[in-house]
């Protein structure tokens, strides 16, 4: 944060280029908006443009996308929203999307010179947020952006180019039904029924959609190792194929 005392102007398109960036869009607006909030914010101390804490942002993936990450090791990121609390990150967009798209959560300290604007930093800026209040009937889009989200994500915008398997800290997925439950191949009992409701309540789980631990995706990772090597040989030879004919 800038120095105890000493006063920073936010000019009116400052909050203008945060509030735009906040209203969201789609693929060529978020460039452009990421952007208008770079230049904005190069005029401002550093503090809004670093970040050393670790910050988590959720994907949801098509399959092949997913498989494009375990394979190569990394995977196309442009200029992107992320959060300094992975509740938000867990419950983004409604929590673990749809069983047709995979979840993944990434986590990661922002390497130096990523973070494009520490909008967490800015919404605790006392003068920052005297120049909202001063300009927010002049901000298009008002309602949209900063007055319907605020601090509330506790975001940082980062550009990071591309992303690795090393940095997933989580998986969602979906357990199966109560009345899938089966003990030893057989269907169980009302009173194991009640002895498993009680044993999820007393563990804090529900059945549904959820997201794994970190120690749990490793161990879905580890598991996959195997097949990913394979497919990355595969790949590989067919590389070599590929460039022999041509």
């Amino acid at each position: 944060m800038p120095a105890a005392g000493s006063a920073v102007t936010f000019s009116r398109d400052c909050v203008q280029a945060v509030n735009d960036w906040q209203r969201g869009g789609d693929h060529r607006q978020k460039i452009r908006r990421g952007e208008k909030l770079r230049q904005e914010l190069l005029a401002l101390p550093e503090a809004f443009r670093t970040c050393t804490q670790q910050c988590f942002r959720q994907e949801a993936h098509p399959k092949g996308r997913v498989w494009q990450l375990l394979a190569d090791e990394c995977l196309p990121e442009t200029i992107a929203a992320w959060t300094t609390d992975l509740a938000v990150a867990k419950h983004f967009k409604g929590g673990v999307p749809p069983h047709d798209l995979q979840g993944v959560i990434f986590a990661l300290v922002p390497p130096a010179g990523s973070v494009v604007a520490n909008l967490a930093a800015l919404y605790a800026d006392t003068d920052f947020l005297t120049a909202v209040e001063q300009f927010k009937s002049d901000i298009l889009g008002f309602a949209d952006g900063i007055d319907k989200y605020g601090s509330s994500q506790h975001e940082v915008v980062l550009e990071l180019g591309s992303l690795t398997t090393a940095e997933i800290c989580s998986y969602g997925g979906y357990s199966s039904s109560r009345d899938r439950l089966r003990i030893d191949g057989r269907v169980p009992t009302q009173d194991e029924l009640a002895e498993f409701d009680a044993l999820c309540a007393e563990a804090g789980v529900a059945l549904g959609p959820w997201w794994l631990t970190e120690a749990g995706t490793c161990k879905v990772l580890a598991r996959m190792n195997p097949h990913i090597v394979r497919l990355r040989e595969k790949k590989a030879q067919e590389g070599a194929a590929n460039s022999g004919n041509n």
